[in-house]
């Protein structure tokens, strides 16, 4: 019986926020209305997604600082999740055994794991770490999201399907194929470059271990060696034998270690205490020996190890190690193995003090060995792209391309670090930070190929790129064909030996003769904020994390979702008389509202918006649903627009001591509307239509932490929910008496709910009682307005889910799920006949 995943650490997963700098927001993807230069200087000037400030809200939101074992907490819950009671929304059953471990015999295993559908986007993605292909046909290939688990595709990336769903983690972060059977596939979770030191969060992006498929993705096991066990929280790299297949090599933050028999144990045969440990592998397959390179380290001296017998116990020889030398990736030529290339960044200060820069291009072509090395190009050379690779390149050479300025250079060797050799050509190197490079003479000179900024089609690929692969088939002629993957998905090139754009002007324009094209279809990874059902249920709008806002419709496909706002997406939210009109926001309470017919977006005139100190990262804000051009938008003082479209809005409270975090508006009277803050405090008026920056809110506080939603209930206006999203102490609250009291609804016994964060509370219109939370542990349910608590069995993925909200579904109200990882999903409330008896009913 196949099990619904148990969600262990897959929390982890999450906190992989998409693009890390210069990502491309959907304010910039293709078809958007602005020049090439307007876009490449308005790139270069502004960062438009906010990663630090997004991994910082993270953090904040749940209460977890640098002494917090995130882990620890997370794994508890799990564990306490799964022996709770299951529930099915759609078959309206309970699930026995619970956990997502067992189905009741009176309902279909089909059904429940059938029974949320997907609505998208599949066209937008997320950051993705890894690519393989099946040996015998290139059309089948893998990939791994580092919050949205395994892909596959059977058609060339014209599709992709979920594979892995039922992994106890989806922070997949390594992959390999054995070269001899297509069908068997290893994956290692874990992202292990420190990016919770970079953005200091404390959270890091840890994993559980490899799993394994022997039959192309249908069922996984874990291997019970590496589940739980500290040296294998963080794989970076796999490899197996080209001699046997069932020899396979893991790189992880304690070194380098060798299984002899598939998987089943394992010995560490290179120790090291670095930072990052072993990070990157290559292996040479056409002598006998298992010839092996390890790459290990990051913010701290790195070296390049070499092993020519690794099958054995044999020595390893530091090959490479050249002073400030930070993370490296290793390739070596496929037709001529003696010639081995290093990607290294830099821990010394280079240009405008910032490290992580490139360090230099090596090549050895005597088989790496030590002294044979030699730096192609320097971070010091005198053409100035070749100095950009392991940066932003538009924003580094901005005062080449717009007369003056200061250049910005981002720092992303530790992030976005990979090189390749083309298959039939020793000399001709790719190598990619934020963009893509070329070299056709062996590292010393190096041309663009890629611009994450433009809004020519076939110019751009999404930011970060973290690999780069030949197609099986690849022949440097004929077929020309290589795969990259980045923080937005996978994109391949047909032409990849095209011109390349040279010079210091090169980023400044599109230029180079590569073309690509996105292989992001039913590719559903993105990480939603927040999101919003239009009146008639047809359309949905979400925010989302480095990729705005955007919107899809019922009536097209999960990949014609079009980007509808910029930056970093947050709240939004339909006019529920003008459904034509969205209101989205970006980072700290950048509101605007949209014209879905014109086509057009408008700025909300809000004081202070874009402010960090006026505003949360992620902004509150919500429509009078009695007077539909009156929003509502907190921050460190409560706003009314009573025409947002037309008019400046009015602060309608006192400065606060913590910011609006969530709020709602009674549907009963547009007078009372009730607010959280960060800090655990929930305020009321009654004269909210009135209310002054002088008007004092009453309130009170259940308890300390981030209030992350408030609701009304459908049924009884004085009654409202209120969830919170740290660890520790009751995460759900009820108030009979309209906000004056609340009084604890965490449940009991083993319907108590585990202490994980809560994001939302959707109470269900058509049945007292039921109560839907969005968690960092997918989706629970009470039936009994919240004394009891159940697990919901319904097949949605293991993600977290941030908001959930009660729409119109195809027969009636639906239950929306927006995650943080794997899109939108719905569940219908009212099925019809027909489906109920499909479900045993």
């Amino acid at each position: 019986m196949r099990a619904r995943p148990a969600l262990l650490l897959v929390l982890l997963s999450v906190f992989a926020l998409a693009a890390c700098t210069s990502g491309l927001s959907a304010r910039h993807q293709p078809g958007r209305h602005s020049t090439a230069q307007a876009v490449a200087e308005e790139g270069a000037r502004e960062r438009f997604d906010k990663p630090e400030a997004a991994a910082e809200f993270w953090a904040m939101k749940r209460g977890i600082t640098s002494g917090t074992d995130a882990a620890a907490l997370y794994r508890s819950a799990e564990a306490h999740r799964r022996a709770m009671p299951g529930y099915s929304t759609v078959a309206d059953a309970l699930v026995e055994g619970g956990g997502r471990r067992a189905i009741a015999s009176s309902v279909s295993q089909r059904t429940i794991l059938s029974s949320w559908t997907f609505l998208g986007p599949g066209n937008i993605g997320g950051r993705t770490r890894v690519l393989a292909f099946d040996p015998a046909d290139s059309n089948v290939m893998y990939s791994g999201g580092v919050s949205g688990g395994i892909w596959k595709s059977t058609n060339g990336g014209a599709s992709w399907t979920p594979i892995g769903d039922e992994l106890v983690n989806l922070a997949i972060n390594s992959m390999v194929i054995d070269p001899k059977d297509g069908r068997t596939l290893y994956v290692g979770t874990g992202e292990g470059y420190f990016r919770e030191d970079v953005r200091g969060t404390a959270l890091p992006l840890r994993g559980d271990g490899i799993f394994v498929t022997h039959d192309g993705g249908q069922s996984w096991v874990q291997l019970a060696f590496t589940a739980s066990n500290p040296d294998f929280q963080w794989v970076n790299d796999l490899a197996i034998s080209p001699h046997d297949s069932a020899r396979i090599y893991a790189a992880t933050r304690s070194g380098v270690w060798r299984s002899d028999d598939a998987g089943v144990t394992w010995k560490k045969i290179l120790a090291t205490t670095v930072k990052g440990g072993a990070l990157d592998l290559a292996m040479r397959g056409d002598i006998a020996g298992d010839y092996l390179f390890a790459s290990c380290g990051v913010f701290e001296q790195a070296t390049v190890y070499r092993n020519e017998h690794a099958e054995s116990d044999g020595g390893w020889t530091a090959v490479l190690s050249e002073p400030g030398m930070s993370r490296t990736s290793l390739a070596i030529a496929p037709s001529n193995p003696s010639i081995v290339y290093a990607l290294a960044a830099s821990n010394d200060p280079g240009p405008d003090g910032s490290t992580q820069n490139l360090l230099a291009v090596f090549r050895s072509d005597s088989n790496g060995d030590p002294g044979t090395w030699t730096a192609q190009v320097r971070v010091t050379d005198a053409e100035r792209l070749n100095t950009v690779i392991l940066s932003n390149p538009i924003a580094a050479m901005s005062p080449q391309c717009f007369g003056g300025g200061a250049s910005d250079w981002v720092p992303m060797g530790w992030h976005c670090n990979v090189i390749a050799v083309d298959p039939t050509n020793p000399d001709v190197v790719w190598a990619a930070g934020v963009d893509l490079f070329r070299s056709d003479d062996g590292g010393r000179s190096w041309g663009l190929a890629s611009y994450w900024w433009t809004d020519q089609r076939q110019e751009w690929v999404h930011s970060d790129q973290h690999v780069i692969a030949f197609d099986p088939k690849y022949d440097g002629a004929a077929d020309q064909r290589l795969f990259v993957t980045n923080d937005g998905g996978v994109f391949r090139t047909d032409n990849a030996n095209a011109a390349v754009a040279r010079g210091s002007n090169a980023p400044c324009s599109p230029s180079a003769a590569v073309r690509w094209t996105s292989l992001v279809h039913s590719y559903g990874t993105t990480q939603f904020y927040h999101g919003a059902v239009s009146p008639d249920g047809r359309s949905f709008a979400a925010g989302a994390q480095d990729n705005g806002v955007s919107i899809g419709n019922i009536a097209t496909t999960v990949n014609d979702w079009h980007p509808i706002g910029g930056g970093d997406g947050g709240y939004v939210a339909f006019d529920p008389l003008s459904p034509t009109i969205v209101y989205t926001e970006s980072q700290f309470g950048a509101v605007s509202w949209y014209d879905l017919t014109a086509g057009q977006e408008h700025p909300v005139h809000l004081p202070n918006a874009g402010d960090p100190g006026s505003f949360l990262f992620v902004t509150p804000l919500a429509l009078d649903p009695n007077q539909h051009t009156r929003l509502w938008v907190g921050g460190s003082q409560m706003w009314r627009c009573d025409n947002a479209q037309a008019a400046y809005c009015s602060a309608a409270s006192t400065l606060l001591q913590s910011k609006i975090s969530a709020f709602a508006v009674s549907t009963a009277s547009s007078e009372v509307v009730v607010a959280g803050t960060a800090d655990g405090s929930i305020l009321r008026t009654d004269r909210a239509t009135s209310a002054t920056s002088q008007t004092t809110w009453p309130s009170t506080m259940p308890r300390t932490g981030y209030v992350s939603s408030i609701v009304f209930d459908p049924f009884v206006a004085t009654t409202l929910y209120a969830s919170y999203a740290g660890f520790g102490g009751t995460h759900v609250w009820r108030s009979t008496d309209g906000a004056a009291s609340w009084s604890p609804l965490d449940g009991s016994g083993a319907a108590t709910l585990p202490d994980i964060p809560v994001h939302s509370v959707a109470p269900d219109p058509t049945r007292p009682g039921r109560i839907y939370l969005g968690t960092d542990l997918g989706i629970f349910v009470s039936l009994d307005g919240g004394e009891h608590w159940m697990s919901e069995e319904s097949g949605l993925p293991s993600v977290v889910t941030e908001h959930v909200t009660i729409g119109q579904g195809a027969y009636g109200p639906a239950i929306y799920a927006f995650t943080h990882g794997r899109g939108v999903w719905r569940a219908e409330l009212m099925n019809t006949p027909v489906r109920r008896r499909a479900a045993g009913r």
